[in-house]
């Protein structure tokens, strides 16, 4: 006798069908969410160790891409374009008709270091260089004031390529990397705002705008793959 159709079965057959299924994807999705959640919780702690916004996990079915996505949006306009200047505002703000902002990407990166307090003023980056446990020489610190961004996995690349030794594992420079970061964004700080008072400005621009954030995960893996 050959698999039943829908067709074929009565109304309690399809109705129970149906019962059955739901909650099978009622208890499917209960444990992808909790699968997913513990995922992205790792990758949070990850990023949070490494200074990104973006990991991916591998497995042998396919992958997982977590995203820790950050939206800037400004509670008083009128207060920060005082606080950061109307020259400033007007060249890196676009007003659109809908009440949302576009931000030029550096002006955007600098206000949401500002809001989360991911920078310093304590050392600049030449001074830094200097104190590091694998000092570079003259002119590999010239090099490295050129190069060094503030992005993670780019300045990782820097510093193992111009200090890394021969024959030698390479350093992971996570602490190293951390305060690069935080400088960087205290350098991008300073080029957007006046010095005179800058700790009470920064307090108001916090005040002005608010950041919030998104993390979200994205599975790769065959669909055409069989069990």
């Amino acid at each position: 006798m050959g698999e039943q159709t829908t067709k074929t079965m009565s109304n309690e057959q399809l109705i129970g069908a149906c019962v059955e299924l739901d909650r099978e994807q009622k208890r499917s999705r209960i444990l992808m969410n909790s699968y997913k959640a513990e995922l992205q919780a790792r990758g949070l702690a990850l990023m949070e160790d490494h200074n990104v916004r973006y990991v991916k996990f591998y497995g042998d079915e396919g992958s997982a891409a977590i995203t820790d996505s950050m939206s800037l949006d400004i509670l008083n306009p009128d207060k920060l374009k005082e606080l950061v200047g109307a020259g400033v505002y007007s060249m890196k703000v676009k007003e659109e008709t809908k009440t949302s902002y576009k931000f030029d990407s550096k002006f955007e990166k600098a206000l949401k270091a500002i809001f989360t307090g991911d920078y310093t003023f304590e050392t600049t980056l030449a001074e830094f260089l200097d104190e590091m446990s694998i000092k570079p020489d003259k002119k590999q610190k010239k090099l490295l004031l050129k190069k060094l961004k503030g992005e993670f996995e780019k300045d990782k690349e820097t510093l193992i390529s111009v200090l890394g030794q021969e024959g030698h594992e390479a350093p992971d420079f996570d602490v190293e990397l951390w305060y690069i970061y935080r400088i960087k964004n205290g350098e991008l700080i300073r080029a957007f705002l006046p010095e005179d008072m800058i700790d009470a400005t920064i307090e108001g621009i916090r005040k002005s705008i608010l950041v919030e954030t998104k993390t979200s995960i994205t599975l790769d893996y065959d669909t055409d793959k069989e069990e």
